[in-house]
């Protein structure tokens, strides 16, 4: 056989028809081509492969050694191609692919799963790639085209990209006995005073500049990066717990008081970011879908 050739899918459609009816006339008039330009399709293909294919007789026509490994090939690759159109058709109409979302490690927000669920019910083939990244890197895989979108905090908003604002999530303190004084809850940093409290990094400094300012310096009994770790301390008993009200789902918190702390700087607004012309035919789909969605915290406290 000669050396590699491009292949030609339609001279492999040929064959095959000839391979499987074993008749130059049948196979002309299945494929609607005449039998002549047929017979020049199959010697030009025996040519290019140096190999006979098929011997004749004039009665019938068998297929050689060479000419029954090309007919398994012929069907192979007459399958991958019509598979691979497929795929191709499936990513071009956003049926088929990785989605990819950048998610900020502070934030539970249940309605992610329930867009995913969604999203999956309409899109079963598109695989979902989750990143748990700061905001800061999570506005930078944008930008470098490493995902498509996603789920921060902001107080703000944020040039070069459009953003779909979700409800604000406001901070609750959790204890298994919570003790704050009418006193306290008219000005709500003052319920904070004299508490043991267990507080993310993200929240430390702007809960310093809050307490400093209301005069007195908070007490913090431990700063975490992993949410678990302070819905269980608090679940031992150990302190108060400030966390975002979207956390609460994580662990069983029905032995543990919870209060939300209406303080407004405590509030932190959360959003969906992309930029649009960035985005996938995939990443439309998903926003789409959140966007025709009614926005409902699973859980409230008051």
């Amino acid at each position: 056989m000669k050396g590699a050739r491009k292949v030609d899918f339609k001279q492999m459609k040929y064959y095959l028809m000839i391979a499987e009816l074993k008749s130059m006339t049948q196979a002309a008039a299945e494929l609607h081509v005449a039998q002549p330009y047929l017979s020049r399709q199959l010697k030009q293909l025996e040519d290019e492969l140096g190999v006979t294919l098929l011997k004749r007789t004039t009665r019938d026509m068998q297929l050689t050694a060479a000419g029954r490994v090309l007919q398994q090939r012929a069907h192979e690759l007459l399958e991958l191609r019509q598979q691979s159109l497929r795929e191709l058709t499936a990513v071009a109409n956003g049926m088929l692919g990785t989605l990819k979302i950048g998610v900020m490690a502070s934030i539970n927000n249940g309605l992610l799963p329930t867009w995913l669920a969604q999203y999956h019910h309409n899109y079963p083939k598109v695989q979902v790639l989750i990143e748990e990244q700061s905001g800061s890197k999570i506005r930078q895989m944008i930008q470098q085209q490493r995902i498509d979108l996603g789920l921060i905090r902001t107080t703000s908003r944020l040039k070069g990209f459009q953003q779909l604002e979700l409800p604000s999530v406001p901070l609750v303190m959790m204890s298994r006995e919570l003790h704050v004084s009418a006193e306290r809850k008219a000005s709500p940093i003052l319920a904070l005073k004299d508490q043991p409290l267990l507080v993310h990094h993200y929240h430390v400094a702007v809960i310093e500049k809050l307490c400093h300012d209301a005069g007195f310096n908070p007490h913090f009994l431990a700063q975490v990066d992993e949410p678990l770790t302070l819905l269980r301390l608090a679940n031992q008993g150990i302190g108060t717990a400030l966390v975002p009200q979207d956390w609460l789902d994580l662990v069983p918190t029905k032995q543990l008081q919870v209060q939300v702390l209406a303080v407004p700087e405590l509030t932190r607004p959360t959003a969906v970011i992309w930029q649009p012309s960035k985005l996938s035919l995939l990443a439309q789909h998903f926003i789409t879908l959140i966007q025709s969605q009614e926005f409902k915290l699973t859980r409230t406290y008051v």
